[in-house]
């Protein structure tokens, strides 16, 4: 097992304990995507068209700006 798998084991298994609901999901889309704007985060599939729009704009490498605020990645 990879030592980030058994962390994702670990969190979920503490988060069930005190009642939250951890949503695993792969990382594509989640640099370009915000939680506080409420995007909304798809599944990618190969080969189809993904047409997707978020909140989010690339500034520069490590920096987003989002409709309601800046993050420094």
């Amino acid at each position: 097992m990879f030592p980030i798998n058994l962390l994702i084991e670990m969190l979920s298994y503490k988060a069930k304990m005190v009642g939250i609901n951890v949503i695993i999901t792969e990382e594509s889309y989640t640099s370009a995507s915000s939680f506080i704007d409420n995007d909304l985060i798809p599944v990618y599939n190969k080969g189809q068209n993904n047409q997707v729009t978020f909140s989010g704009k690339r500034i520069k490498r490590g920096m987003q700006l989002y409709r309601k605020h800046w993050i420094n990645q």
